[in-house]
């Protein structure tokens, strides 16, 4: 009698392959100083990973031939953050056979005016969906179509001339995907950006 388990799993281990680093390679650590959000009620259409990818560097990528449909007329909004202090991270969870990521982003906005505390009261009670640019420029997906980000805010206001006076958004959300890479557009007030490059296409 065959083995069913490994005749239902042969087309996932024929993904498996050698993972190479070639000497003089960048692996650039860290984020842009900008990110992109949108609330989930504005999406229309959720993007995935093809559910039959051809390779590994396919399982998490959301290609460019498939991008976020939001509502009319709505579109993503841009958040500048402080340098070097945004960080992305992921980790699994689950029981076997049912295990997903958790992805989480932690992004630090420069002070706490009006704008950005009215910002973190709307999110307060809300959903979003996140965009981070990494440091080489391709996007990660903080967000699911299955699961609801969870969101923790702060605010610093400090107490001397040399303490921090920032707002603070931390973003988890289950997925199955380690944070995707997302490569569609990213339609903004000011133009489209391309989520492979992060570089504005059309104005």
């Amino acid at each position: 009698m065959p083995d069913t388990a490994k005749v239902r799993c042969s087309d996932d281990a024929a993904l498996y392959g050698d993972i190479e680093f070639c000497m003089g390679d960048k692996s650039l650590p860290g984020t842009r100083n900008h990110a992109y959000y949108i609330p989930r009620r504005d999406i229309v259409t959720f993007p995935r990973p093809a559910a039959s990818p051809a390779s590994l560097d396919a399982v998490a990528v959301i290609p460019s031939t498939s991008s976020f449909v939001l509502a009319a007329d709505k579109k993503w909004f841009r958040i500048d953050l402080v340098p070097n202090e945004s960080e992305p991270e992921c980790e699994n969870q689950g029981s076997y056979g049912s295990k997903t990521f958790l992805n989480k982003i932690t992004l630090v906005l420069p002070g706490t005016g009006k704008k950005v505390t009215g910002l973190i009261s709307q999110l307060n009670n809300d959903d979003v969906v996140i965009i981070v640019p990494m440091a080489d420029g391709k996007c990660r997906l903080f967000g699911s179509p299955a699961y609801q980000a969870e969101l923790s805010l702060k605010q610093a206001y400090g107490k001397a001339a040399t303490d921090a006076n920032t707002t603070t958004i931390e973003v988890s959300v289950t997925d199955e995907f380690a944070a995707p890479f997302y490569e569609g557009n990213i339609v903004t007030a000011y133009g489209t950006i391309n989520g492979a490059t992060d570089e504005l296409v059309t104005t």
